[in-house]
């Protein structure tokens, strides 16, 4: 909707030589903190942003049609590079539609730094269209909410949400930026802040505890937060002890190569299930900040046996205990901790790593189900291409199918749906236009459909694969769970009208088509690659 047009600048108010606006202030800070894409919808409360970033050719600006899927690129983008992304949504309106991407990387503590425009700060006391109270309905999902009042503080405000972002635990940050700000001139930004962390947690009682209990009653569960900080280390531990690993029930990532001989895969979502995992041995040592984030349904009583004793080495300090009871708490940096716990132990037990991975040749099955789906994709994934899973019907066989060499590599959506079209995009940006496979269910395409219009604006080789059932089958499965016999299933049916995903596709302009069989699959596929380009497959289930 249409806004007034801002006034004209305020004099500048120091040295007239070296003074610039407030969106070329912004730029320079984006500079300074290494972003080279912005995600965004862009509104009127933006165009003073926009119209710089215009003018200008080393910052990309990466056109989302809807602000969820804005922030979901920008999570997707922040995951791999490991540094907070840059998001600039349309005033109120805007940033309510990206809230439930912001919910999923407050959930996976993914750095963000969500930025939204705000109207004229002289113009607020007449409550002007799509103006609100942004910073208070930002603040149940980000770290930080601040808007920032006065250009003095733009630089200073800008350069804190980067440092909150990143600072551990990790997490999406919020400004609300008034468009009268943006066209004000005044001094440049204030000189960016290197924050060097390094603390170690002390280590002896662990080491000393690991040393005196048999390897055999020793296991490791890897969260995401080692995925993406201590990979290397994490590998490096469990290669050391010997002992066998386990990720998290409801994994942002993978923590782990998926065919080590010590990877025991993840753990389930349930409390039996977890605590008949975990029973054999008599010490736990958790890496990471939320192992047993989320379990279904509700169920009383300890996560683990009385005899297990429980270790966890984490970055936040509110996070032993909160899963479960800690025996003993490691506070400090993954890596640095994990590297002092290393030469602490000694260096015998060492299981090599013989990936084998899945077979590329199989028995031709005439029509596809989830375990031949899966096996497919597993079979003509390019070499490390990053997986975006949002099929919840199918990720335990897509997870057991995966011949995933590294860390980080297998993205799951940390709650909401609508994440993974257009995390894909903000993934394969973050490496160099890098192949990326897209797995979705078709509830989970229908959220944010508009990210395929942005891969084929930008020619991204992201592989997009609806697995189509017509229905909401994983909420029909815990239906039964608590009625067995339903009469009916309300709201769970999406057959009448189906969806025609093929014909959504192509009009995002992303070629599209069907496949009925494993061997169309893997022809699909394989030569959808092969273009370098987007594409999508509709696999009906």
């Amino acid at each position: 909707m249409p806004t007034p047009a801002p006034p004209a600048s305020t004099p500048p108010t120091g040295d007239p030589s070296t003074d610039i606006t407030g969106a070329e202030l912004v730029l320079r800070v984006l500079r300074d903190e290494g972003v080279r894409h912005v995600f965004g919808n862009p509104g009127t409360t933006e165009l003073p942003l926009i119209q710089r970033l215009a003018s200008q050719r080393d910052i990309q600006y990466v056109l989302a049609l809807q602000e969820a899927s804005a922030v979901a690129m920008a999570d997707g983008h922040a995951r791999v590079t490991g540094r907070p992304a840059f998001v600039n949504l349309h005033a109120a309106a805007g940033l309510g539609n990206g809230m439930g991407a912001l919910t999923n990387a407050a959930a996976a503590r993914v750095p963000l730094v969500v930025t939204a425009g705000q109207q004229d700060l002289r113009h607020l006391i007449h409550e002007p269209v799509l103006a609100g109270d942004l910073t208070g309905l930002a603040r149940a999902t980000v770290k930080w909410s601040h808007e920032v009042s006065t250009r003095t503080e733009l630089g200073t405000a800008l350069h804190q949400a980067f440092r909150i972002a990143q600072a551990p635990p990790a997490g999406p940050v919020f400004l609300s930026l008034p468009m009268n700000l943006l066209d004000e001139v005044g001094p440049p930004p204030p000189r960016r802040t290197t924050i060097r962390y390094a603390a170690a947690a002390p280590v002896g009682d662990l080491a000393k505890l690991l040393n005196e209990t048999p390897r055999d009653d020793i296991a490791l569960v890897f969260g995401d937060e080692l995925a993406r900080l201590a990979p290397a280390e994490g590998l490096a531990l469990a290669e050391r002890l010997g002992t066998p690993v386990w990720g998290t029930g409801w994994p942002a990532t993978n923590p782990f190569p998926t065919r080590h001989p010590l990877w025991r895969g993840y753990l389930p979502t349930h409390v039996p299930g977890i605590r008949e995992a975990l029973a054999p041995y008599r010490l736990v040592v958790i890496a990471g900040a939320q192992p047993f984030s989320l379990y279904y349904p509700y169920a009383p009583g300890p996560l683990l046996s009385d005899r297990t004793q429980v270790a966890q080495i984490t970055e936040d300090p509110s996070a032993p205990g909160r899963d479960t009871p800690v025996d003993m708490a490691l506070h400090g940096q993954l890596r640095p901790t994990l590297g002092e716990l290393l030469d602490s132990l000694p260096s015998e037990g060492e299981a090599g790593h013989t990936s084998q991975g899945p077979s590329r040749h199989g028995p031709e099955l005439p029509a596809l189900d989830l375990p031949s789906l899966a096996r497919v994709l597993a079979a003509t994934l390019p070499d490390g291409a990053i997986v975006c899973d949002e099929a919840p019907q199918a990720a335990r066989h897509i997870r057991a199918a995966l011949d995933l060499r590294r860390a980080n590599q297998y993205q799951w959506v940390a709650g909401g749906l609508g994440w993974a079209m257009p995390a894909a995009v903000g993934v394969s940006l973050a490496r160099d236009r890098a192949a990326v496979l897209c797995t979705v269910g078709d509830g989970a395409a229908m959220y944010c459909p508009q990210a395929l219009w942005t891969a084929a604006r930008l020619e991204l080789p992201i592989g997009f694969v609806v697995a189509n059932n017509r229905e909401y089958r994983v909420l029909k499965d815990n239906w039964r769970q608590r009625d067995p016999r339903p009469p009916r299933h309300l709201g769970m049916d999406l057959d009448r009208p189906a969806v025609d995903f093929v014909a959504l596709s192509r009009s995002m302009g992303v070629p599209a088509g069907l496949a009925g069989s494993t061997g169309e699959l893997t022809e699909t596929l394989t030569d959808g690659y092969r273009t370098g380009r987007p594409f999508l497959v509709q696999v009906d289930l």
